[in-house]
């Protein structure tokens, strides 16, 4: 029995061991600065600006993801807000300026815990940031 047992949960630790590699296989790809991102739009108009915030707020993680983004004017940096759901102050939530491709993304900046995100936004600002609350042009938002 004993033996069976074993047998079973080294099964179950080589299944999770292939699903923790092939995870960790998505996320350096999606993460990998080289990797080449592509955005596919209707025929015959040009990308617009996007971006993609995924925020789990028990244990503060967020993963953004911007295309498209118009390459900076001189002594400009973009910053990310995230807004609160309790209608608090927005939260700075990263400084970051995109590649050649206008492709950026920010992971896991540090923030207050149990912040309920309704919303973010990123805006232009001066190239050390505004911190405390938006004051730039905002670019992209969220719906």
């Amino acid at each position: 029995s004993l033996q069976r047992d074993l047998a079973s949960l080294k099964a179950q630790f080589g299944d999770q061991e292939s699903k923790l590699q092939h995870a960790h296989e998505i996320v350096a790809t999606l993460l990998d600065p080289e990797a080449k991102k592509v955005e596919l739009v209707a025929a015959g108009s040009k990308p617009q600006p996007r971006g993609k915030a995924i925020y789990q707020v028990r244990n503060r993680n967020l993963i953004f993801f911007a295309s498209n983004l118009p390459q900076l004017p001189a002594e400009k940096i973009y910053e990310l807000w995230l807004f609160p759901a309790n209608g608090g102050a927005p939260i700075a939530a990263g400084l970051f300026k995109p590649d050649a491709h206008g492709s950026a993304t920010v992971v896991n900046p540090p923030l207050p815990e149990g912040i309920e995100a309704k919303n973010f936004a990123v805006t232009l600002e001066p190239e050390s940031g505004s911190h405390e609350a938006p004051r730039g042009t905002t670019v992209i938002v969220g719906e």
